[in-house]
């Protein structure tokens, strides 16, 4: 058996401080899974496929007997501007960060087992496979899943990415020291979600503004569009409202850490966005989806009319004029500000 302390040493080497170890559920609670793709999933049909896989976690790694989960803190500060983006995405793709150092932990491992231990014995996954590590993260003790359906813990809120480490080695369990729910009577965040997209603890993804910026591929319907206020990529407002990320702390690497200005995300055409999102998550969305995007967020911020909203229309891409006729906007608007008059 491998002791926690030598576990928690190799993660402290990774900067991984919040974890905990338990052996492998032999299924989970399909209630959740049942309801999610009774609410509707929209483009996000992935979610539908393998559900053998996301009830069973021992379905991805053959054999593995012990669960090894994770929390890595990312930046808890908004970007600047009053054009916004969730703070997840304000450095490199989490997945590139913490799957590596996942890995490190096992390989780490892999010494401390001895002879016969190998890469073959451990799978690292982060938000990538279908392992539902919000559900692990809440019965290994990492926090609790509140009404903003994401993991809460009250030393460090919920500005978080999870991770998993799946292994036929048996690890020595260690519950972490959150799982009872502490939301009490509080509905901060339901009352703050402008879609109304928070409901029983669950989000409905198509009314969700991370969804309809991240996911959705084609027009976002008005009535949601108008409620954006000014997010282009993801959304905070849920996490902004609960009162436990006061205590949220510092990003955990350095790489999640990161500001734009509201002017150089306007001035990203379609031949620099490939370098100017470069190893970032934002990256995968495209240049049309995230040109639909930032005219919505002015659209939402009463700057439909203005001259950087005409400049995106007037690149013409399908995507943004079909949005822009879904919003009522003038597509002949001004591409270039107007002359100075003397």
């Amino acid at each position: 058996m491998v002791p926690f302390s030598a576990i928690a040493a190799a993660c402290t080497a990774e900067g991984l401080e919040a974890l905990a170890t338990m052996a492998v559920p032999a299924s989970l609670d399909p209630a959740g899974y049942d309801r999610l793709l009774a609410d509707g999933v929209g483009d996000m049909d992935w979610l539908q496929r393998f559900p053998e896989k996301r009830l069973n976690p021992g379905f991805l790694k053959p054999g593995a007997t012990s669960l090894l989960v994770v929390a890595l803190n990312y930046q808890p500060t908004p970007a600047d501007g009053v054009l916004r983006r969730a703070r997840y995405a304000a450095g490199k793709d989490y997945h590139n960060i913490l799957r590596p150092k996942l890995g490190r932990v096992g390989r780490a491992l892999e010494i401390l087992v001895g002879p016969g231990a190998s890469v073959d014995d451990h799978r690292a996954t982060v938000d990538s496979a279908p392992l539902n590590e919000r559900t692990l993260a809440a019965m290994a003790g990492l926090g609790w899943i509140g009404r903003n359906a994401l993991i809460i813990s009250p030393d460090a809120g919920s500005y978080r990415v999870l991770g998993c480490l799946l292994t036929t080695w048996e690890l020595e369990s260690r519950r972490g020291p959150h799982g009872d729910d502490r939301c009490g009577k509080c509905t901060a965040c339901e009352q703050r979600c402008p879609t109304a997209a928070l409901q029983d603890r669950r989000v409905i993804s198509e009314r969700c503004i991370s969804y309809l910026t991240i996911e959705h591929k084609g027009v976002v319907p008005r009535h949601l569009a108008d409620r954006f206020q000014g997010w282009w990529f993801g959304c905070d407002i849920c996490q902004e409202a609960c009162p436990w990320n006061r205590f949220a702390p510092p990003a955990g690497d350095p790489r999640l850490t990161g500001t734009e200005a509201d002017a150089a995300l306007l001035a990203v055409t379609a031949a620099t966005f490939d370098s100017h999102f470069a190893g970032r998550g934002i990256r995968r969305i495209g240049y049309d989806r995230f040109r639909r995007n930032l005219l919505i967020a002015l659209h939402s911020l009463g700057r439909g009319a203005g001259v950087e909203a005409g400049a995106i229309i007037a690149e013409g891409l399908p995507l943004v004029i079909s949005q822009a006729r879904e919003l009522g906007m003038a597509l002949d608007g001004p591409a270039t500000p107007p002359a100075v008059t003397p």
